[in-house]
Formats: structure tokens, C-alpha cells, sequence
């Protein structure tokens, strides 16, 4: 049982744990403690409701509901709850491209412009594999409230223009949520349906995920969480319900516990489920490859990008994971391919994902090592020689991703727009350095010069330099 209660909307909500429909008795870690650790986190955290669901092999050896799908109603989350997984999204979209790719009926290194007809030549020349690797050059940004009909996916994307890119496609690493939602656009281009129908026909269907579903009026059918966002310190529903049809590739599918857990079996046991070929094993090795390192991650073989997936090197075991973190959800689900392990979470406030809880499923499947050393700054400062060479403006999206970095005195200075006070920057390393809690990475263009700034995963390009400090 979760200790405590849910106080929200003047409620007092009984927070409960639900157990799943039967799942395989397989021989496994011993799972006592994960119930109360998953109950003490979600209070902590004020997350009204979460399942869990852990894969070994062609096993769900554990699934469970926890809380409450909606803290007005009070009806238990359970393993078979539909949740708006945010993007964790992107992996399922990628799947079902890299599915289509199998059966010859799009090429990920050609333009798009040859399965998506009439879009804008500086659109039109991007190609699947720049859209799924976030190297297509296109700027950041979401929405959580727009129109609802599922043809304005297609007016968006025909919309777009040149500014859309902030930089040459292949250039550099960025993520980018209209990315996927171009790549939504693709596949139901290929699939010569909509973009919902396309997923349920290509990677939903065939993995008997029968309640997916990318659209809000399918999933409100089905037993399903609401969302909810915190408001002074207690979860409230969020009204409107969040959703925006531009942008369900890339953050708009729901689905329960149980059914991405079909999704994870297929993954490690090379496309099959159930006895049967679910995914062709070429799709779920397109899925798992990696094409190049992703930036802002520390060493040089930390981190790298497959498509809807980062893959690295977890306390010394291979894991390939995404999140994602949305108004009123949040989700994670790792994979360890060479240990046959997968583990997911899902939940209903924003952008939580119960890491203390990923982390102690983890460490009793997988052989991690020690945790490693916090990276401290570096014990000789750079001159000021070095900081002055990075002063300027940095852009990735002109009207909200942007950033600032100025000298005062010698203290490097980073501001972003409108923000009153801005952060120092500290050297962790020749081209890694931190302000605020975040790691920043510095890469050079051809001329040597600094050319982009990386933070959050997002790629910010120069674009305009400033010779005097403050």
C-alpha cells in the first residue's frame, strides 16, 4: 500500500497498489521492497498514479498499478491503464518507419520529399535518417494545445519553410520535437493513411497492442489516466486535457503498461512475440543501431543516437533508453539488449518518471558496477584568452531557445531571454563546462572556432559574436 494520501481538489484520495493480469512465474531477482519504494517516490514526488512493468527475456515478470488515475475520480491505476506516454513516443514511431523500411517501402537515406509530396524544397531534401537522429538541423519546440483533427499534422508540415532550419541538416546532433513530427507525416505519407491509422496498422496491430492509440477520443474508451500537474505542491488535473494533433508523433501516443510491455518483448527477442514474428528482425536492428555520438554526454563513447533511443554505457553495462516529460505525464523505459531486460514506467504527472525506482529494478537485473565520481570543475581554470573566444549569441529556436554568454571580468557568464540574473559557467573539461546544474558542450566548426553550444540536448549555432566583455 502507498503510505499516506493524495491530498488534491480538497480530496482525500486513498492511494492503492493494483496487481497485474498473471504474468510469467519466471525465475528472476527477488522484488520485495519495489511496491513501498515505487509508493514512497510517487508521494514524494506527488505523483497520483504509475505503472510499472519489468521484461526478462519473453517474460513480464512483474506488473503493477499503482495510485490513481485521476485524483477527482479515484479509480485505481492498473497494468492495463492507458497513459499519454510523452516521448517515449519517438522509439514506437521509429519502429514502425524502420518496419516499412523492411518491407522496401521507404528509404531512410533518401529526401522526403519522394514518399511526402509538395513540401518545401528546404524541407523536402531532409531524409528520414536526419528526422530520426535529430540531425536534420530543425528547431525545437512543442505544443501541448492546438487543433485536435488529424489533418493538421499534414497543414503543418506543408507549412514549414526554410526558417525552420537553424542550421545545414547533418551538421550537428539537436533534438528536435517537429523532427518526429515531420517523420509522423512520412510514415502516413507511405502508409497513404493518417498518421494514427499508419501506427495502428504497422507497429500497434501486428505486436497486439490493441488499445494504443495516438488519439485522445479512442483512448478516453478505454480505462485511461488523466493528466495532472502540480499546484502548490499537490497534483491537480489539467484542463483542457493537453494534446495538440501537430505533435503526436512525437510525444501522442497513450498506452498501458502491459502493452508497451508487448513493444519491449518484441525488441529483445529479435521481432518475435508469442512464438511468432511480430517485427522484422532487420526493423528491431535498424531500431537498436547507433550512428553517432551524442553531444553534452562526457566521454567520447558515452552516449550515443539510435533513432528514438540514446544508447550508453550505464555503470559499465550497454542500456538504450528515452524518456519523456510532457504536461501531465511523464515515462521512461530502458533496454538492456545483451541481458534480455527492459523495464518501463509510466505516470501521470508532469514529466516524472520515478528514477529511484528505474535504477533499483536495474541494479537487481543487470550487473552494474560502482556508480561513477562526480566530475568536479577542472583545477586550473581556462584563461580568459579561451573564455573570450566563445562570447556571443547562440540560437536554436529565434523566439525561445537561445543563450548568452558574456565575460565580467574574468568569469564567464551565461543569460538566456528573459532571464533578470544570469549563471557563471565553470570548466569541467577543454570543451565541457556547467552553470546551473546543467553541462554545456562547446564543438568547433571547420574554421577551429566555437561554433555551436550543446545543453540539454539541443545544439544552439553562433550566430553572432561579441569582441568585448562586460
Amino acid at each position: 500500500m502507498i503510505a499516506g494520501r493524495i491530498v488534491a481538489t480538497g480530496l482525500l484520495v486513498p492511494a492503492m497498489v493494483w496487481g497485474a493480469a498473471p504474468v510469467a512465474q519466471a525465475q528472476g531477482p527477488d522484488l520485495a521492497g519495489l511496491d513501498s519504494l515505487v509508493a514512497a517516490e510517487m508521494k514524494a514526488s506527488g505523483t497520483p498514479g504509475a505503472a510499472v512493468a519489468i521484461v526478462l527475456g519473453d517474460s513480464v515478470v512483474y506488473a503493477r498499478g499503482f495510485g490513481v488515475a485521476s485524483v477527482e475520480g479515484g479509480e485505481p491505476v492498473t497494468p492495463e491503464t492507458l497513459f499519454r506516454i510523452a516521448s517515449t513516443t519517438k522509439m514506437l514511431l521509429a519502429a514502425a518507419l524502420a518496419a516499412l523500411a523492411e518491407q522496401g517501402k521507404v528509404d531512410f537515406a533518401a529526401p522526403i520529399s519522394t514518399c511526402a509530396r509538395d513540401l518545401d524544397p528546404a524541407i523536402g531534401r531532409l531524409t528520414v535518417h536526419q528526422l530520426l537522429s535529430h540531425t536534420a538541423g530543425l528547431v525545437d519546440e512543442s505544443s501541448f494545445d492546438g487543433p485536435h483533427d488529424e489533418d493538421a499534422l499534414g497543414a503543418f508540415a506543408h507549412s514549414w519553410r526554410a526558417d525552420r532550419l537553424f542550421t545545414e541538416p547533418g551538421d550537428v546532433y539537436s533534438y528536435s520535437n517537429p523532427g518526429y513530427a515531420l517523420a509522423g507525416h512520412v510514415l502516413a505519407c507511405v502508409a497513404e493513411t493518417s498518421f494514427d491509422s499508419a501506427l495502428v496498422r504497422h507497429l500497434f496491430r501486428p505486436l497486439g497492442m490493441e488499445r494504443s492509440t495516438t488519439l485522445p477520443t479512442t483512448a478516453m474508451t478505454w480505462p485511461h489516466a488523466q493528466a495532472h500537474d502540480l499546484a502548490d505542491g499537490s497534483p491537480r488535473v489539467v484542463r483542457p486535457f493537453p494534446d495538440d494533433a501537430r505533435f503526436r508523433p512525437n510525444g501522442g501516443v497513450f498506452t498501458s503498461a502491459l502493452e508497451f510491455a508487448r513493444f519491449a518483448r518484441a525488441v529483445l527477442n529479435e521481432g518475435r512475440l508469442d512464438g511468432r514474428p511480430a517485427l522484422a528482425p532487420g526493423a528491431v536492428a535498424r531500431l537498436l543501431a547507433t550512428h553517432l555520438r551524442r553531444p553534452g554526454s562526457g566521454p567520447a563513447d558515452s552516449s550515443r543516437v539510435a533513432y528514438g533511443l540514446v544508447e550508453r554505457r550505464h555503470r559499465g553495462v550497454r542500456v538504450l533508453q528515452h524518456g519523456g516529460a510532457r504536461l501531465g505525464s511523464g515515462s521512461v523505459v530502458r533496454f538492456a539488449p545483451e541481458h534480455r531486460f527492459a523495464v518501463v514506467i509510466l505516470t501521470n504527472r508532469t514529466g516524472s518518471f520515478l528514477p529511484q525506482a528505474l535504477e533499483w529494478v536495474s541494479a537487481r537485473f543487470l550487473p552494474l558496477g560502482p556508480p561513477p565520481p562526480p566530475r568536479g570543475d577542472v583545477a586550473t581554470p581556462p584563461p580568459v584568452a579561451v573564455l573570450r573566444e566563445l562570447i556571443g549569441t547562440y540560437v536554436n529556436h529565434p523566439r525561445e531557445l537561445a543563450i548568452e554568454l558574456f565575460l565580467e571580468g574574468t568569469t564567464l557568464k551565461l543569460r538566456r531571454p528573459g532571464e533578470a540574473v544570469a549563471s557563471d559557467v565553470v570548466a569541467l573539461g577543454e570543451s565541457l563546462f556547467a552553470f546551473a546544474g546543467q553541462e554545456m558542450e562547446t564543438i568547433r566548426g571547420p574554421d577551429g572556432r566555437t561554433r555551436y553550444l550543446h545543453v540539454g540536448g539541443r545544439a544552439f549555432r553562433r550566430v553572432a559574436a561579441k569582441a568585448n566583455a562586460r
